[in-house]
């Protein structure tokens, strides 16, 4: 009995808690979609190992200033005087008898395992060494102005996501306010043609637009599911059951500073202008090698005929090195060459970029006039349309007007209420990318 009433109280728990995370569904607004698109996007997760990997290339050119550690082993056998000669020698392992001519001249044959333990410290490498730094560092820099830019794509499409959300949010609404007036024309047909003042025809086209109206609302739920579904696919993170928070205040422009802080802004801008500088230092790099080359080494070895590694005989060797060579081939130049030329292509991708910028900016900005008038016509068609159908409705009550008229006014308030909610949207959509084309959406944002 006890189990019984347990297992009650658990299923009304249970009940409870499902009843009640749909009752108080979280609300959650631009900026948590946002921060948490920053924090778990996998695109931005792909960027950021991009940038990793260039920090990275960036140590390990640095890391070339530093001497280097080389351990070999070598084993060699030969019955060649002068190899055999020089195998006891380093093996300090001559005799008196060793020197009788009949030895010397055919020896035989003798092991030799070597052992050589060197360091290689670059003195000066032509500039070779400073310049792939600089290049390094400049792509490394280039790389994390375009993760940046990355950091902005990814908020104006979660903006984006954003807003299609809240304009199937209000659609819903106004989905739902189509039906509750489609519902109080039915009911008025209904009324008139029991009474006698109406045909069955206006019943049918007012359950027709009912219907209608219906069909919208389950649209527009749709879409908002899919909406939702989106925003949790950019953030990367399961939300559960939430709901988008309005924007309350409309957005305000101030053209001159987007003009006049754009070219400062654009991270991918900035990032040409690196790696510009990267192909130049690039070049000299590669130029470098037709330079003279010094560098320092120090070896310590040992020679044993039995065993690797042995040591019956060692020794050591110091000394500095100087290399210069040229390639009678030219291709050491026409490969310096080829990086100056690809620093020129990408400077005419800077000024086309630079010219583009302030396109992006005029477009955006035209769509966001026209957004704003698009608002202001939605609204004064509302009024008008509400008025229009008050007066429809008190005129078909009194068998002055037809169902059609009365229905056609009622389309004409929906169609404005419609297009007041995408013009809100494209008011928000064009402030989002006036921001995105200046690089300014994730400070104001």
């Amino acid at each position: 009995m006890t189990k019984k009433i347990s297992l009650k109280i658990f299923k009304l728990i249970f009940f409870f808690f499902l009843t009640g995370a749909s009752l108080f569904a979280r609300e959650l607004s631009l900026k948590d979609f946002i921060h948490l698109a920053i924090k778990n996007n996998l695109d931005l997760k792909a960027s950021q190992e991009e940038v990793k990997a260039a920090k990275l290339e960036y140590e390990a050119a640095k890391g070339a200033r530093f001497p280097r550690l080389k351990l070999e082993e070598y084993f060699y056998r030969s019955d060649i005087p002068s190899q055999v000669f020089m195998f006891k020698l380093n093996q300090e392992d001559f005799k008196a008898s060793d020197f009788e001519i009949k030895k010397l001249n055919n020896p035989s044959a003798r092991n030799n395992f070597e052992t050589r333990l060197t360091i290689e410290l670059p003195i000066w490498l032509g500039g070779k060494i400073g310049a792939e730094i600089k290049a390094a560092e400049f792509h490394l820099k280039a790389i994390e102005d375009l993760y940046q830019r990355k950091e902005e794509e990814i908020i104006l499409e979660v903006y984006k996501a954003y807003l299609f959300a809240l304009l199937s949010k209000e659609s819903i609404k106004v989905a739902e306010s189509s039906i509750a007036e489609a519902k109080e024309a039915l009911k008025i047909a209904k009324a008139r043609y029991e009474a006698g003042t109406a045909l069955l025809s206006d019943v049918k086209r007012a359950e027709v637009y009912l219907a209608t109206a219906e069909e919208s609302l389950v649209r527009a739920k749709n879409y908002y599911s899919v909406a939702k579904k989106r925003l949790e696919v950019i953030t990367n993170t399961f939300l559960g059951d939430f709901e988008v928070a309005e924007l309350t205040n409309l957005p305000e422009v101030n053209l001159e500073k987007i003009k006049k802080v754009a070219l400062e802004n654009r991270k991918d801008l900035k990032a040409l202008e690196k790696e510009i500088q990267a192909k130049k230092y690039s070049y000299r790099s590669v130029l470098s090698e037709n330079l003279p080359q010094i560098t320092a080494f120090a070896s310590y070895g040992l020679n044993d005929k039995d065993k690797p590694f042995g040591s019956e005989g060692n020794g050591y060797i110091l000394g500095l090195g100087l290399t210069w060579k040229f390639d009678l081939g030219l291709t050491t130049l026409r490969k310096a060459e080829s990086e100056l030329k690809r620093a020129a292509s990408l400077e005419e991708k800077y000024r086309y970029l630079k010219d583009l910028i302030n396109l992006q900016i005029e477009k955006a900005y035209a769509d966001y006039l026209n957004a704003n008038y698009k608002l202001k016509s939605a609204e004064a068609r509302i009024s008008a349309s509400e008025e229009v159908l008050k007066i429809m409705k008190a005129r078909y009550q009194n068998g002055l007007v037809r169902m059609l008229d009365l229905l056609d006014a009622q389309t004409q308030l929906d169609q404005a209420r419609f297009g007041r909610i995408e013009a809100l949207k494209e008011i928000y959509e064009a402030y989002a990318e006036l921001l995105f084309a200046s690089g300014l959406i994730k400070e104001e944002l």
